[in-house]
């Protein structure tokens, strides 16, 4: 199949969708993921997406693809990136996440772990390569299932975690998809917890999920000074 070299970069793939990012990549990337992690003995693969309005559909595609090579898929929805690492170290050991993190939100890409290891460099190349070549192996036996990781990942980290007070905290989701969970989990380990766009929405309406620049973090600098809280949190757009 015919790829873009441009998106398989250091440490993910990603790109512009439609323009170098597709559904059709998105199913070759999991013709050859899932090729591959069955030759290293990897047959379970989880797979994650973040609130981006792209993302349902590259999810999909990617699951026919890693399904039609024989993989079991586990389907864990929509779900920030940690609460993918937690799925791929706790119910298999392989998994993708579909996320744009904190790019511009035409873009999309992809992020993966494969038998407990971060696959980066030479890894992607070696993807992209069976993808131009379509060397993959179709064969049956392959399945998809959902799986809903939330009540398992909060409770690890409430086991982890132990306030020696409760706090008060303002949390700026940027309408990422850390909203869906992230109030949640802070108040159960006992936070106080104002929240500032947590609905997920891939328009990104109040300011784009990149907290790493002064102007998103206007919002949340102006509740923390206009209120009592002690601490202010924001996430970009996977968690």
């Amino acid at each position: 199949m015919q790829t873009d070299a441009s998106i398989f970069k250091a440490y993910d793939i990603r790109g512009i969708v439609p323009r170098t990012v597709t559904e059709d990549i998105a199913e070759g990337i999991g013709k050859a993921f899932g090729t591959i992690a069955l030759a290293q003995g990897e047959s379970t693969v989880a797979v994650g997406r973040d609130g981006r309005l792209s993302g349902p559909g590259l999810a999909g595609a990617l699951m026919r693809g890693l399904a039609a090579v024989g993989i079991e898929v586990i389907d864990i929805g929509m779900a920030t990136t940690p609460m993918l690492y937690f799925a791929a170290s706790t119910v298999c050991s392989s998994g993708i996440q579909v996320t744009g993190s904190h790019n511009p939100r035409d873009y999309n890409g992809f992020k993966m772990v494969m038998g407990g290891r971060a696959i980066y460099g030479e890894d992607i190349q070696a993807l992209r390569r069976m993808m131009d070549a379509e060397s993959w192996k179709l064969q049956d036996g392959g399945s998809v299932r959902q799986h809903d990781v939330l009540q398992a990942y909060t409770e690890r980290i409430v086991s982890d975690i132990r306030l020696a007070r409760p706090l008060k905290i303002v949390v700026d989701c940027g309408n990422g998809v850390a909203g869906a969970s992230a109030p949640a989990i802070l108040r159960a380990i006992g936070c106080e917890v104002t929240e500032l766009f947590s609905e997920v929405d891939g328009n990104f309406p109040n300011h784009h999920p990149d907290p790493s620049k002064p102007e998103n973090l206007r919002d949340l600098i102006a509740a923390l000074a206009g209120g009592d809280a002690e601490l202010g949190l924001a996430f970009d757009g996977d968690g």
